[in-house]
């Protein structure tokens, strides 16, 4: 059962650091973190 959540928290963790990278890559790259953000499910604590 441990490591059920374990892998559940590792996919979570993982999941934001992918975001992490394409929200960099999107602002290194100049493209629209819009678009980025409604692909990838993201929401900002402040509105773009």
């Amino acid at each position: 059962m441990d490591t059920k959540k374990n892998d559940k928290k590792k996919s979570i963790f993982q999941r934001m650091l992918e975001d992490k990278a394409a929200i960099r890559n999107c602002i290194q790259n100049g493209g629209n973190l819009k678009n980025l953000a409604e692909e990838r499910g993201i929401k900002f604590s402040t509105p773009l």
